[in-house]
């Protein structure tokens, strides 16, 4: 099966079946074998054997929800899966304690698979974060928070730092690198875009010399297109993946049209069974106006063009010293154009910013195991060279007048180290312990050398065994990175470190949270987080220059969530999430109070003929105080308003692909709203106050 020649493979499994007829994991082999050759009906009578003839062995169970999650049976599959996870430690007389570790850090991750198809994305994490936390070395656990982390605001650079970690973890396999996924501010519409395939959706259970290749194409209203094509494959010692995403739209309003293509190629070669190495080529170009939501629905800049174009390779390895100890490096170099021009005044002056940055980064971590204690250490380096150009070129029929106003070059180095540990005080309670280092320079005009320690400390304690709390307070600098990946831990029991804040902004976060199992159907959780923070912010002095001050924000964030699977076809989810931010008048980033209650209402239905069906409903009510773009003075407001979207999905027999129905904000509601992630200046904000129906296909070719 490995050279590619599964049907051969396969015959020989069945030969070791019928010379051992009562062995349960043989069997579990051959119907894993069944299901690559799409032969759904064998593969799930091989699964129901081995359950009978070894009850205890989470295996079957383990495959079989595989397969019920290909199949469109999700509930089925979050069944059998929440009994491979229960059985696991069934195994201790054939495995060792850092191997079971393992299969559950594994399980955890296709069970939280299953979590987001139900819909269930916070139920989901939860089981990332305790995948990750288990075993850091587990490759497929950091690839699932990478995807899961998608449907979170201001969780960007958490996604792509996942996402690196997992491909330099990673064994050779033909999971595609989807193009879109390593990049962090990205345009799509709410709900919609290229759909986020599943990490086990397409792929094949057994790794084997072959292609796959996968495509998703996109239309819609306001002249919404997107498509994205991945071409993967295993040759022998080599593994590799090829792709390219484009996506553009008119936009719901004026000046809100966006551009954006995207290219990647990765190869790895496996050099010995410890040791693999990796390299990545990345191109990005896009071109958007503005689409920024500031709560008054004329307050935008209908001038404003943004056209960046970004190149960047890297480099990475790992190596095994022994099987709880594991070394994993990347170095990185990035060549960015960036371009942002306005014509802010009615006698047509352009303003035009032009930058050119060339960056460099390199890191190290080390992963160490063992039965009580794992640790994760690392260091890193980061350096960038920037050229800002400033002009404004006045246009005065006949004449154009250009005027350069300044040229600034900045050189920022920003070097790291930390250490993670993760100590098992007991079988339901893990305390993470550490704390990390950032060490910052610029020569920008005005800016401060940074020199910062952060205390880490995170507990996870499961007191019954459908209960899990957890309680963490740690600090962060906000580091300057290359394309936002970093390989430091991006949470500390669950709760998030890296936001996309400006750069060197110091924050302390403090959350708790309780995550409940309520039966084998019904779940719920709750969840609060403060961040207390010092931004920075650069001002002008009396005597002409620049210095950097800095202001105090603070955030604070409730989420209540509850889910339930009455029936084995249907799937409800319902919440509650408030948050409230504070920010100083002189630096309030277009907001100095912001606070938002969302109540989403969502119910999924799954067929076993491959037709779903979602439909969500989610209030929101908004108050605060908002600055307005053309004054610098704040005004008050308040709006409160539901949207509702809809999708209808079918599964092409044979894992062949999907194809998907589906409207963002189906009664085209109209309303105010400010959209509190920062990088929505550069990506739709989560609500549209326009309606857009849109239609997607995704086809798999293994």
């Amino acid at each position: 099966i490995r050279d590619g020649d599964l049907e051969d493979g396969r015959r020989e499994i069945e030969i070791a079946v019928s010379l051992d007829p009562d062995n349960a994991l043989i069997r579990s082999y051959l119907g894993k074998a069944y299901f690559e050759e799409k032969r759904d009906k064998q593969a799930g009578d091989q699964y129901e054997m081995s359950k009978q003839l070894d009850p205890k062995d989470p295996t079957p169970y383990f495959y079989d929800a595989i397969r019920k999650q290909t199949t469109n049976r999700p509930v089925e599959a979050l069944q059998d899966m929440q009994k491979a996870i229960e059985l696991n430690d069934n195994r201790a007389v054939y495995r060792s304690r850092l191997l079971l570790d393992s299969d559950l850090a594994a399980r955890s991750a296709a069970l939280g698979r299953i979590y987001s198809d139900l819909g269930f994305q916070q139920l989901g994490l939860v089981e990332g974060w305790k995948s990750v936390n288990t075993d850091s070395s587990n490759f497929s656990a950091h690839r699932f928070l990478a995807d899961s982390y998608s449907v979170l605001p201001r969780h960007e650079i958490a996604r792509v730092s996942e996402l690196l970690q997992s491909q330099l973890l990673q064994p050779l396999n033909m999971t595609p690198i989807q193009p879109h996924l390593a990049e962090s501010n990205l345009f799509l519409i709410s709900a919609g875009g290229p759909t986020a395939l599943s990490f086990n959706e397409f792929n094949p259970l057994f790794n084997r010399n072959g292609l796959n290749f996968q495509t998703t194409g996109l239309a819609g209203e306001n002249s919404t297109y997107a498509g994205e094509g991945v071409l993967s494959g295993i040759y022998k010692k080599a593994s590799f993946s090829l792709g390219g995403f484009h996506f553009q739209t008119d936009g719901w309003r004026q000046n809100s049209d966006q551009k954006d293509n995207i290219a990647n190629a990765f190869l790895q070669l496996e050099l010995s069974p410890q040791t693999s190495i990796q390299g990545e080529y990345r191109y990005r170009e896009t071109d958007a106006g503005e689409i920024r939501l500031r709560f008054a629905p004329n307050d935008f800049l209908p001038n404003r063009r943004r056209d960046d174009q970004t190149q960047s390779v890297r480099v990475g390895f790992q190596h095994a010293f022994s099987p709880d100890s594991r070394l994993i490096g990347n170095f990185m170099y990035q060549n960015a154009d960036r371009r942002l021009h306005d014509s802010p005044v009615p006698f047509e002056a352009l303003v035009d910013l032009k930058g050119d940055d060339k960056a460099f980064s390199g890191e190290l971590q080390h992963l160490f195991r063992s039965t009580y204690v794992n640790v994760v250490s690392g260091a890193g380096h980061f350096n960038i060279d920037s050229q800002d150009k400033i002009n404004i070129r006045f246009s005065l029929p006949p004449l154009i007048l250009p005027v350069d106003l300044f040229t600034v070059d900045r050189d920022v180095r920003h070097n790291n180290l930390y250490l993670y540990s993760y100590t098992r005080l007991a079988s339901n309670l893990t305390l993470t312990l550490g704390g990390s280092g950032d060490f910052f320079d610029s020569d920008r005009p005005g800016a401060k050398r940074q020199n910062q320690f952060n205390p880490k400390f995170g507990l996870t304690w499961s007191p019954l065994p459908d209960t899990t709390l957890r309680a963490a307070a740690f600090r962060t600098l906000k580091r300057t990175l290359i394309t936002n990946q970093t390989l430091e831990p991006t949470q500390v029991a669950g709760f998030n470190q890296f936001f996309d804040d400006l750069n060197t902004t110091k924050a302390w976060r403090y959350g708790a949270a309780v995550d409940q199992k309520l039966s084998a159907s019904i779940f719920g959780g709750l969840e609060y987080t403060f961040r207390d923070l010092e931004v920075p912010f650069i001002t002008s002095t009396a005597a002409g220059g620049q210095a950097e001050k800095e202001v105090d924000w603070n955030e604070k964030l409730l989420r209540l969530y509850l889910f339930w699977t009455p029936h084995k076809w249907l799937a409800l989810n319902t919440g509650y999430d408030w948050e409230r931010f504070e920010r100083a008048r002189q630096f309030a980033d277009g907001a100095k109070h912001v606070e938002t209650n969302r109540v989403p209402l969502g119910i999924n239905f799954f067929h076993p003929s491959g037709l779903s069906a979602s439909l969500k409903a989610t209030y929101v009510n908004q108050r605060g105080v908002f600055q307005r773009i053309a004054a610098s003075s704040f005004q008050s407001g308040k709006d409160d308003f539901w949207t509702v979207d809809a999708a209808l999905n079918y599964r092409l027999p044979n894992r062949y692909g999907f194809i998907t129905f589906g409207v963002t904000n189906l009664f085209d509601k109209k309303f105010k709203h400010f959209d509190t992630d920062r990088g929505s200046v550069d990506r739709n904000p989560r609500v549209i106050p326009d309606r857009v129906f849109f239609g997607a296909l995704t086809l798999a070719f293994p």
